[in-house]
């Protein structure tokens, strides 16, 4: 179930009022996050801001991962809120306010 999740997210990812929606309809089944978690918009940009300068260094860049950096950086929000969902052959790192209600991005990767 979790990769065709994983695969909904990422053919409308360009579509953040469509992933918002379909964040907000699977947030309520059970154990769909592997990891979810809240810390400051600030100390999670600078995490993957590092990892974004690394990745482009070592050429492992993930889909996704620049956007996010972007989108961190310009927010307003003080928390946000990271909640991964594994899958079988891929995963994802969804960025969103604390209630899901604003998603800044989805980075994606193969396991």
């Amino acid at each position: 179930m979790n990769d065709k999740i994983i695969n909904d997210l990422y053919e409308i990812r360009d579509h953040l009022n469509q992933v918002e929606n379909y964040i907000n309809r699977i947030r309520t089944i059970k154990n769909i996050f592997t990891t979810t978690f809240i810390q400051t918009r600030q100390h999670l940009y600078d995490i993957y801001n590092d990892r974004l300068d690394l990745s482009i260094q070592t050429k492992n860049y993930f889909d996704g991962h620049r956007e996010v950096v972007k989108k961190m950086k310009k927010s307003d929000l003080k928390n946000i809120r990271l909640s991964v969902i594994d899958g079988e052959r891929k995963s994802c790192s969804i960025f969103s306010s604390e209630d899901y209600n604003i998603i800044l991005g989805i980075i994606f990767y193969d396991n």
